[in-house]
């Protein structure tokens, strides 16, 4: 038959974990910001930001699986304080004052300087030589911009990706939490 078309129904149900996509974001972004071009400044704080966003959807993502009311009290936590909950639930100790746990305060604080970004003014102070040819470019890093470095963003993924793997492991589960990105179970059926 020429011209005629068959149709059918797909049905099922698909799962993303959210934090692998995040965490493959902000390598993705990292790489690009190894490379010499213009805009690095961009993807690194894409990175930084990715990283924030995997360690805030690996927390929503065991909150759900430890608590069947996740979607009712989550809102109620800021991100550290769940954090916290969660890390204290799996018998974890944590030190804020170091690595790997100063990082999260530090791409929360970032993430959330990102989301809420005010314009600000600052006094600058810089000694030039007046007798170069060319006055130099007068510029101050505000801190998101200082934050904004190869070196901090390889750092932040790699922090990130200890604090959800220790997380993880102390709550009960094995398995490598990066291992899968999701999937589904689905079925097809003939439309008439």
């Amino acid at each position: 038959m020429t011209g005629s078309t068959s149709r059918a129904r797909v049905r099922g149900r698909q799962t993303t974990n959210t934090f692998v996509y995040m965490n493959i974001g902000a390598k993705h972004m990292l790489e690009q910001a190894e490379q010499p071009q213009d805009g690095q400044l961009y993807t690194l704080t894409s990175s930084l930001v990715f990283s924030a966003f995997t360690l805030e959807a690996y927390l929503n993502h065991l909150g759900a699986l430890k608590h069947s009311n996740w979607d009712e009290i989550e809102r109620r936590y800021g991100k550290r304080r769940k954090y916290e909950m969660l890390a204290q639930e799996a018998g974890l100790q944590i030190d804020f004052n170091r690595r790997p746990y100063r990082t999260l305060v530090e791409l929360f604080a970032f993430r959330d300087r990102m989301a809420h970004g005010r314009t600000v003014t600052e006094d600058v102070s810089v000694l030039i030589d007046v007798t170069a040819p060319r006055l130099p470019q007068i510029t101050n890093d505000s801190d998101w911009q200082a934050l904004a470095t190869i070196e901090n963003a390889r750092a932040a993924i790699e922090d990130v990706e200890a604090l959800v793997r220790e997380l993880h492991s102390g709550s009960g589960y094995p398995r490598n939490p990066f291992a899968s990105a999701g999937g589904g179970f689905y079925g097809v059926t003939p439309e008439a």
